[in-house]
């Protein structure tokens, strides 16, 4: 067997490391490694210049490649993961090489003699085994009986590993070719690059601690291959590839298909390709189904599907590569062909793959109903999936998951409960993945009580939740403002052991931001610190962000500077705050400054970026300031776009300057931008809230005969306009018109309506169109229920009002905080104090948050009604949630503090109200 591979390293024409010697610190194997077999692969250049870094590589490696030892007692911590940061260090090419190379030495030399120099472990192997610890036999006959029947697990097998280890012998090379299968191989703890990493690093402790009398043999070298491609080391593997051949092994296809595989991984398609259709050949392989399935694979992954197509049907054609594809071909494409958006391709390929004969399996089907779903074609993915179980194919959790996600992703929620019930009566079980979805779908509909049910339900059914999970929920209680639960779950985070990470920071700090608690974000920030983690740039962008936002602009440029002082790069959004922040107050030298350096370190202005710090100016009545930021960033080159006017005008209107508005739109036609839809609706609005009504239908006007097109935003301002000023004829008129002519209306004009009859004292109207909208199953929102309900209690329509409410809570639409608030306002004027109090207790626990402004207006009602005991509450949940008490009900709690009457009250009030002012006798 050793004379075939030897002929062909004659045929080869170029020798990859065919350079001159190099003196190094260890001649034991410096004349050995540069002997090393031509190139399998002459024709890459790619992999030339890999193995000539393994050579250049080697030369600059003077010391011992660390010894790194694997202990029980070390499982899961640090100690664990050496083999991971070892990946991109070079001792793996030595360890490789120097437990290669002694193999030629040790041939005539006895083991004990050869390994003198490890005293510790000669002397227990002199010793022998000790009464109570199993012999080196009865550990080899364990791991591989255990092994054979497939009852090694990875953490049995290190155990093995470190009891074997000392008392090895030539033959144990059989069992630890077991232990290190085992453990290369990915499983639910680990990914498959953290299980390739600690093989090799378990290979290296077997070169450095004593097992070096033993030697490595093909199954070894084939796993270590297999090990370098998973974590990306195709120098190293085509290196041990051509030790492989050197010790005259004979090559199978299973090493061959793991290098084509790992150039695949690699974006190195087309040396995959050269490999198969060349080089291959020439060696006299014959490239097999799972060769093409790696090429096609490759491809798919380069959004190349036609291409692996093609590959396909020359495997099967005449005069082809006369080999027949399988399932697994097809599902690769069919899988490709949906990721580019090829619907109809992969249905074709579909078909064409059941007409060749080859049964769909769980893969293909997964494949075909995940295109479905993220082409939003629910009805078509639920019909394959019910051709699955009429095949006799049966569902996998990811089939579920797949579907689940689909249904989530559209809203339909209770489709995506049927099929966790449908998964769970099928006997499986639902993984991490199907209560991530679950999670963060409830959390993206506001949903954080239902969130935290699905979570608890996790962990009484025994899965321990991860980082993904916790962040999540986290991300869901901050964005409701729930910054109690934000922080008990962070706690809860600590006793489970899940380890702090930027992001759950990051979170925090903006959670905090959001709800003015400027204080508390900074203090999240310094922690950041104390738990052993520097800030990132969102860490400091956020702070940044806030900073600016309440004035502290001197304070972001501090950190600013802090922030490039330690090694990080502003980002884009990092040079918007800060720019912003200086806008605000007038620095427009610092403004140039910055945006100047933004250039240099190669972030480049644009409309969108000019745009974006406008609109933020412009919403806080900043519009001078955001004017000369537009007339600045023109200066150093900006081109303005229709939105960079647009946001101008709007401003303008904002602040009631419509003749700027005219300016400006007449200075953006000059230079030949058109306007569009949203340039005449800014100067619609405009005109309507400053009074101007003429003038706003002389401009609707205008734009017919312009053929502006309209949009149903249009529409909407010019009836609420109307109905503002009190025109309900004309914006009656309007509304007819839009419907006789057939105009397809949307809930939000229909709402505009409502709401404009409703003000105008023209509330059996509205209910009449109400009611002839519900009657024709019209999908309301919760707005106009809010509307209508708003409407009824204004008229002293209270039961209709309740009984509309009672409606919602049944079938929907699911109520609004604005809802509650309704409805509790209406209680406690009514006088009905502890339905209002039962009715927050029922909405806090349906999941929807009382916000600031509801808060503050139950106080305000509670106060007037003179109920202090109740307002204290109510208090006390404006400052549990960071809240602020709103000038209206400061004005109300003031003399309550302050008048003697009330001073036994005063205590059922929060502590901090108790101090603030002295009594004082009437």
């Amino acid at each position: 067997m050793r004379g075939r591979p030897c002929c062909l390293y004659a045929s080869l024409p170029l020798s990859i490391l065919a350079f001159p010697s190099i003196q190094t610190s260890d001649d034991r194997f410096t004349p050995w490694l540069y002997r090393i077999p031509a190139s399998p692969w002459p024709g890459s250049d790619a992999m030339r210049r890999d193995l000539h870094k393994l050579r250049l590589m080697h030369a600059c490696t003077r010391g011992t490649p660390p010894l790194v030892c694997r202990s029980p007692k070390f499982a899961g911590t640090e100690r664990e993961t050496v083999g991971v940061k070892l990946v991109n260090e070079n001792v793996f090419s030595v360890a490789l090489f120097l437990s290669l190379c002694r193999r030629r030495q040790r041939r005539s030399a006895h083991p004990l003699h050869h390994c003198s120099h490890h005293t510790g472990v000669v002397q227990g192997m002199s010793r022998g085994v000790s009464s109570g610890r199993r012999t080196c036999l009865e550990l080899e006959r364990i791991i591989l009986n255990r092994h054979r029947s497939g009852s090694l697990g990875r953490e049995d097998a290190l155990n093995l590993f470190d009891e074997l280890l000392p008392q090895a012998r030539p033959a144990s090379v059989h069992a630890f070719n077991s232990v290190l299968t085992v453990v290369a191989r990915a499983d639910s703890s680990s990914s498959p690059r953290h299980s390739a990493a600690l093989a090799v690093s378990l290979f290296n402790t077997m070169a450095r601690s004593g097992v070096n009398m033993m030697a490595a043999n093909r199954y070894i070298i084939g796993i270590l291959i297999r090990c370098f491609c998973t974590v990306g080391r195709l120098d190293l593997a085509f290196a041990a590839f051509a030790l492989f051949l050197k010790m005259g092994w004979r090559v199978q296809n299973v090493t061959l298909n793991q290098l084509i595989k790992g150039l695949c991984d690699g974006k190195r398609t087309d040396d995959a390709m050269d490999m198969v259709f060349r080089r291959m050949p020439e060696l006299g392989y014959t490239p097999d189904v799972f060769s093409y399935n790696a090429l096609i694979k490759g491809l798919c992954v380069e959004k190349k599907s036609q291409e692996a197509l093609e590959l396909l049907l020359h495997m099967t054609a005449d005069g082809g590569y006369n080999c027949s594809p399988n399932v697994v071909s097809y599902s690769t494409i069919i899988d490709g062909f949906f990721k580019e958006g090829e619907v109809d391709k992969a249905y074709f390929l579909f078909d064409e793959m059941i007409g060749q004969g080859f049964p769909p399996d769980v893969v293909t089907y997964s494949s075909l109903i995940d295109g479905l779903c993220k082409a939003q074609a629910m009805n078509k993915a639920e019909a394959i999936l019910q051709h699955m179980f009429d095949k006799g194919v049966m569902p996998n959790t990811r089939t579920y998951n797949i579907m689940i996600r689909g249904y989530c992703s559209l809203g339909q929620l209770e489709e995506a409960v049927r099929l966790l019930k449908k998964m769970s009566g099928s006997g499986l079980q639902p993984d991490v993945v199907t209560y991530i979805l679950l999670i963060q779908y409830y959390c993206k509909i506001g949903r954080c009580a239902e969130a935290r049910s699905v979570f608890d339900s996790m962990v009484r059914k025994g899965q321990k939740p991860n980082s993904t999970i916790y962040h999540i929920l986290l991300h869901g209680y901050a964005t409701k403002g729930a910054l109690i639960d934000v922080r008990d779950l962070l706690d809860l985070m600590i006793r489970d052991g899940i380890p702090f990470e930027h992001r759950a920071f990051n979170i925090l700090i903006c959670a905090y931001a959001k709800h003015g608690a400027v204080d508390k974000a900074m203090t999240a920030f310094t922690e950041m610190r104390q738990n052993g983690l520097r800030p990132d740039v969102v860490s400091y962008s956020t702070v940044i962000h806030i900073l600016c936002k309440i004035g502290r602009v001197e304070d972001a440029v501090y950190h600013f500077n802090q922030m490039v002082s330690e090694g990080l790069s502003p980002n884009i959004i990092s040079f918007t705050s800060l720019i912003h922040g200086l806008c605000s107050i007038g620095e427009w030298k610092k403004v140039e400054e910055l945006a100047f350096e933004m250039i240099n370190r190669g972030i480049h202005p644009d409309a969108i970026f000019m745009n974006t710090i406008m609109d933020n100016l412009c919403k806080e009545g900043r519009v001078v300031e955001a004017q000369d930021f537009f007339d600045m960033v023109i200066h150093i080159g900006v081109k303005p776009n229709v939105v960079s006017y647009n946001t101008l005008i709007d401003g303008y209107c904002f602040v009631g300057k419509m003749d700027e508005s005219i300016k400006q739109f007449d200075r953006m036609v000059s230079i030949g931008l058109r306007p569009d839809s949203w340039t005449y609706n800014a100067l619609l609005n405009g005109y309507f809230k400053n009074g101007r009504v003429e003038d706003a239908l002389a401009l609707y006007r205008e734009m017919f005969r312009k053929d502006v097109k309209f949009c149903a935003i249009t529409s909407n301002i010019i009836l609420h306009g109307l109905f503002q000023a009190g025109r309900i004829v004309a914006a009656r008129e309007l509304y007819m018109k839009m419907v006789d002519r057939g105009t397809q209306l949307r809930i939000e004009t229909y709402n505009t309506v409502l709401g404009g009859l409703c003000e105008n004292s023209c509330v059996d109207e509205a209910l009449r169109m109400f009611e002839d909208l519900r009657s024709k199953e019209f999908e309301l929102d919760v707005w106009t229920f809010n509307i209508v309900i708003n409407a009824l209690l204004k008229v002293g329509r209270i039961d209709e009002a309740k009984s509309l409410f009672s409606a919602m809570v049944l079938r929907g639409p699911v109520p609004h905080v604005i809802t509650y608030s309704l409805m509790i306002k209406s209680r406690i004027e009514e006088g009905l104090l502890e339905e209002s109090d039962d009715l927050f207790l029922s909405m806090e626990k349906n999941g929807c948050a009382a916000d600031s402004h509801m808060l503050n207006v139950i106080i305000r009602r509670l106060l007037e009604k003179g109920d202090v005991r109740r307002a204290g509450t109510y208090l006390t949940k404006i400052d549990e949630k960071n809240f602020s008490v709103e000038a209206s009900t400061a004005a109300l709690l003031i003399p309550i503090v302050s008048e003697k009457k009330y001073q036994k009250e005063v205590k059922f009030l929060p502590e901090k109200y108790h101090s603030f002012m002295q009594p004082r006798d009437d």
